[in-house]
């Protein structure tokens, strides 16, 4: 299942409820981590993820426009589980 599974993101940006929010582990599967993982495993998890997948990273080796676009929304999608998960666990 996609992270964000119950939610539709609408073009201004804000989320729209559908059935329900992403959870703490559709979170943790994005990232590859455990529920029970601590903040330096999940950050450190984050961290490859973002160097990955990162559009400005993949620029560089000359990927067609619409591999940029697949690259931007798993970014964000990374991004938005590690935010989740530091909003859940508590941690900065």
């Amino acid at each position: 299942a996609q992270f964000g599974g119950g939610y539709h993101q609408q073009s201004g940006g804000g989320w729209q409820q559908a059935q329900r929010g992403p959870t703490l582990e559709d979170a943790c599967n994005v990232l590859g981590v455990k529920t029970t993982d601590d903040a330096t495993t999940i950050k450190r998890a984050y961290r490859k993820l973002m160097s990955e997948h990162h559009p400005d990273k993949l620029v560089a080796k000359g990927l067609p426009p619409e591999m940029m676009e697949m690259a931007k929304q798993k970014a964000q999608e990374i991004q938005k589980a590690y935010e989740l998960i530091k909003e859940q666990k508590g941690f900065k």
